[in-house]
C-alpha cells in the first residue's frame, strides 16, 4: 500500500554507493522472498508494458546467466528469438542507437554486500507509437550476493544504450540507470542522475521522482502475487505470435487510424471502435498468413458477416484482401469508403440456406429441387391500414438480391466479429472462420444465457488443486459471456472443427476469439451433424421472421 513507502528525500547516500540516489523504499520489512522478488521481476523485464502504457513490449535481444560464484562465463545463454537487425515498421520509425546490442555491465560499488551478476538481458523497447517515441536497447541485470550474510539481497539494474540526456524517452525514467533493490527485507528504487540534476530528484512534485515511486508499487505488488501464487487471468498469443501481430498493428494504425476517427460517422466513440477494428485486422492477416502462407491474398477470401460499421472490411479489403461485408442494415459509415469498399458492403439479411435448401435425403431422389418448399409467414403492421399478414417462400428468398444464403466459394473465410445471432450459426456453415462472440441467442434469434459446463469448470479447478485460480477467467467462470463462448466452441466441436482458441489484444471485455480452420468434412456441409445439432440446440423455428425484423430495427453498438 501506497502508505507503506517511504520518500528518501533526506538521505544523501545510497547504499549501492557511487553517483547512485536513494528514492522510494517500503517502510516495513517486506513479506516476499528474494526467490519470488525475482521472478516477478524477470517477468517485468520481458514485459516492460507492465509499468508503462506507452510501452508496447520489449524484444530480447541476448539472454545470458551465470554462476553465482564464478560469473565470468556465463552458465546458460539464449539466442535472441527474433532478428537483432531486423527494424520493425518503416523508415519514419524513431530510433535511437539501436545498433548497440552489446551488454552494458555495471560494478556496484558496496564492497560489503559483494553483488555479482546472475542475470543478464539486452532488450529492445517498442513504444506503443514508434513514430512519436523512439526504439532503444536497455541492458537489464540481476544481481546477488556473494557474502552469506546477505544471500537474501537481490538488485534489478536499468541502464538504456544512449549517452545524451536529451535521447531519452518519455516512456522510461529521465535518469542514467535505475535500481530495484531488495535488501534485509527492504524494498527500495534507486537512481544515477543526469549531470547536474540530482536536485530534481529531491522533489517528490517532479515526475522522475514520482516514477520511482511507481516503479516500487509495481515491484511490490508482483512480487506479493507471486507470493501468493497468482496465477494470470488469460494467456494471450496462443494461435498467432505476439510480436507479428503488434508489428502489423502499428503498421495498420498508422494507415488508417486518422482517416477513420476524423471520418467517424457514427454516435459511438471512434476510437475504442477503430483500435479494435485494427487489432482485429492485424491478427486476421498475421493468422491468414500462417494458415494459408504468405499467398493467401490470392488464395482466399473472406465474408465478415453482421459487420456493422464496416471498418473491418475496410481495412481487409485495403490491406489487399478480396471479400465482402455483410449486414442487415447499412451504416453512415459505409459512405466514407472508397467506391470499391462500397461496392463490397451488402446490405442484407443472413438466411443460411440449410433453412431453405432441401435436405440431402430429398435431394437425392429429387434432384431438380432447388429449395425445400417452406412458407414463412410474417405480420406486417402499417400505421394506417389493419395489420396483414405477409408470406415469404423458400424459393423467393432464394432468388432475393436482399437474402445472403451463406453458399460461398469454397476458398471462403467467414467472420463473426461481435455478430450477434449469427454467433451460432457460423460454424455449421461449413467455412473456415473466427468468431469473436458477444450477446447470447440460438439458433431462432432469442437471446438466451447459456451456462459453462460443470465438468469443464470441475477439471479445471482439480488440475490446479494447488494453485489459486482466478475464477474471472473466460475459461473458467460460469459468467453470461463464460457461457457464451463455451456453447459456441462446444456447436463447433459436434460438427467436426479443430477449435482454437485466443483471448485479443483488443479493448474489449468480449475479446475471445473462437478460430478453426480444419474440418474433415469441409466441402461437405451440411453434414448430418450439422442437422443434428440444429434438431439439438431446439430448432431455427422463426429465424426467418426474425431475421426479416432487423431490417426495420435500429443497429445495435458493442
Amino acid at each position: 500500500m501506497s502508505s507503506s513507502f517511504v520518500f528518501m528525500k533526506d538521505d544523501t547516500d545510497s547504499i549501492l554507493g557511487g553517483d547512485w540516489v536513494p528514492m522510494y523504499r517500503t517502510n516495513d520489512p517486506v513479506e516476499f522472498s528474494k526467490d519470488e522478488f525475482q521472478a516477478a521481476m524477470l517477468n517485468v523485464i520481458r514485459e516492460p508494458n507492465i509499468n508503462s502504457t506507452a510501452i508496447l513490449r520489449a524484444d530480447i535481444l541476448s539472454e545470458k546467466k551465470y554462476d553465482l560464484h564464478d560469473p565470468t562465463v556465463p552458465v546458460e545463454e539464449k539466442a535472441a528469438p527474433i532478428d537483432v537487425d531486423k527494424v520493425p515498421y518503416d523508415a519514419e520509425t524513431k530510433l535511437i542507437n539501436i545498433d548497440d546490442v552489446k551488454s552494458r555491465k555495471d560494478v556496484i560499488e558496496n564492497e560489503e554486500i559483494e553483488l555479482v551478476i546472475v542475470n543478464e538481458f539486452v532488450r529492445r523497447m517498442i513504444p506503443r507509437n514508434p513514430y512519436k517515441d523512439a526504439l532503444i536497447n536497455q541492458t537489464c541485470l540481476v544481481y546477488n550476493s556473494k557474502n552469506e550474510k546477505y544471500n537474501d539481497t537481490s538488485l534489478v539494474l536499468y541502464i538504456p544504450h544512449f549517452e545524451n540526456e536529451e535521447d531519452c524517452p518519455f516512456y522510461i525514467p529521465h535518469v542514467k540507470k535505475v535500481a530495484i533493490l531488495l535488501h534485509q527485507g527492504i524494498l527500495s528504487v534507486h537512481y544515477v542522475p543526469y549531470e547536474g540534476r540530482k536536485d530534481e530528484l529531491r522533489q517528490d512534485n517532479e515526475r522522475v521522482v514520482r516514477t520511482a515511486f511507481r516503479l516500487l508499487q509495481t515491484a511490490h505488488k508482483h512480487s506479493r502475487g507471486v507470493l501468493q501464487g497468482y496465477e494470470k487471468r488469460v494467456n494471450h498469443d496462443q494461435v498467432v505470435d505476439r510480436v507479428l501481430f503488434q508489428d502489423t498493428y502499428i503498421q495498420l494504425k498508422k494507415k488508417y487510424s486518422k482517416f477513420l476517427v476524423d471520418n467517424w460517422a457514427e454516435s459511438t466513440d471512434p476510437k475504442k471502435h477503430v483500435f479494435e477494428e485494427l487489432a482485429i485486422a492485424a491478427f486476421l492477416l498475421e493468422l491468414w498468413k500462417k494458415k494459408f502462407g504468405e499467398d493467401f491474398r490470392n488464395t482466399m477470401q473472406f465474408r465478415d458477416l453482421g459487420c456493422g460499421n464496416g471498418v473491418l472490411t475496410y481495412i481487409l479489403i485495403s490491406e489487399g484482401v478480396s471479400g465482402i461485408g455483410v449486414d442487415a442494415r447499412k451504416r453512415k459509415s459505409w459512405d466514407i469508403y472508397p467506391t470499391a469498399v462500397q461496392k463490397a458492403l451488402k446490405e442484407q439479411v443472413i438466411i443460411p440456406s440449410i433453412l431453405l435448401r432441401p435436405t440431402p435425403e430429398v435431394k437425392s431422389y429429387m434432384p431438380y429441387l432447388e429449395d425445400n418448399g417452406a412458407m414463412f409467414p410474417m405480420l406486417v403492421e402499417h400505421g394506417l391500414i389493419a395489420p396483414a399478414t405477409l408470406v415469404y417462400s423458400s424459393a423467393d428468398l432464394i432468388k432475393s438480391p436482399n437474402v445472403n444464403i451463406c453458399e460461398y466459394p469454397k476458398n471462403t473465410f467467414v467472420i463473426g466479429n461481435h455478430s450477434d445471432e449469427l454467433t451460432c450459426w457460423i460454424p455449421l456453415l461449413g467455412y473456415p472462420f473466427m468468431i469473436i462472440p458477444c450477446c447470447s441467442h440460438n439458433l431462432s434469434g432469442k437471446r438466451v444465457r447459456y451456462y459453462t459446463r460443470t465438468s469443464d469448470v470441475n477439471n479445471k479447478l482439480n488440475d490446479n488443486k494447488n494453485m489459486k485460480v482466478n475464477t474471472n477467467n473466460v475459461n473458467n467462470s460460469n459468467s453470461t459471456y463464460a457461457g457464451l463462448v463455451n456453447h459456441v466452441e462446444d456447436i463447433a466441436k459436434r460438427v467436426g472443427w479443430k477449435v482454437e482458441k485466443e483471448m485479443l489484444r483488443i479493448p474489449s471485455t468480449r475479446n475471445a476469439a473462437i478460430i478453426s480452420t480444419s474440418n474433415p468434412n469441409m466441402g461437405k456441409f451440411p453434414t448430418p451433424a450439422v442437422y443434428n445439432t440444429i434438431e439439438q440446440e431446439g430448432g431455427a423455428l422463426n429465424w426467418v421472421q426474425s431475421t426479416m425484423k432487423l431490417t426495420k430495427q435500429s443497429p445495435r453498438n458493442h
